[in-house]
């Protein structure tokens, strides 16, 4: 027993200096990963369920990164996170639907001959038109709109129970979300980051020391 609080010692600080090398590495890692992700662009291709997918690399921030990197140079995500007493992902992305061509052809055609054309251009939505007696013909209709998606937790008040939400918010008033169907994958927290291990095995290192 003579040498087992030098010998629990070592072990503590091998574990310790382990740790810190694991975590130094880690922080590398993303690190290196965040570089190569602002240098990334969207990749598009085909899914498996034969339809198109945007694709880019995935941004791994702390809180005050993610303050700093993101919400403090974009104001409408800012003022949405507020609502959150913890941001898990921030996801924002550019959409525009885009028909090239829909015809409207009456069933009896108007009797006399004309031709109409003209084009409608808001912030929601654009179209150029052609109306003849044969019907209408609406060209180019093209509605754009920006979607934010957070996933964090959210409280009634500050002393509430915290509820994993996700939002999903278009600034297109004519988009509306019908469904959402969100799942989270929790990640076990890795054995040398949790606090009660590094406090039982100080404890029984100071208990051998006392003997």
């Amino acid at each position: 027993m003579k040498y087992v609080w030098q010998i629990a010692t070592a072990v503590l600080v091998v574990l310790l200096f382990s740790s810190v090398i694991t975590c130094n590495c880690n922080k590398k890692a993303i690190s290196t990963n965040n570089d190569l992700t602002l240098a990334d662009t969207v990749k598009h291709f085909i899914n498996r369920i034969g339809t198109q997918t945007a694709s880019i690399n995935t941004l791994q921030l702390d809180k005050k990164q993610l303050i700093e990197n993101v919400m403090n140079k974009d104001k409408q995500l800012a003022a949405l996170v507020k609502e959150y007493s913890e941001i898990k992902s921030a996801v924002k992305y550019n959409t525009v639907t885009v028909v090239d061509s829909i015809p409207i052809v009456y069933k009896d055609s108007v009797p006399c001959v004309f031709k109409r054309f003209g084009d409608v251009k808001t912030p929601w939505y654009s179209f150029a038109w052609q109306a003849t007696q044969k019907g209408i013909q609406i060209d180019s209709l093209t509605i754009p709109t920006t979607t934010i998606v957070l996933t964090g937790f959210k409280r009634k008040w500050f002393l509430g129970k915290q509820t994993l939400i996700t939002d999903i918010t278009n600034t297109n008033p004519y988009v509306k979300v019908t469904t959402i169907q969100s799942a989270e994958v929790s990640v076990p927290q890795p054995w040398y980051k949790k606090w009660h291990l590094w406090f039982v095995l100080g404890a029984v290192g100071g208990f051998i020391a006392t003997q």
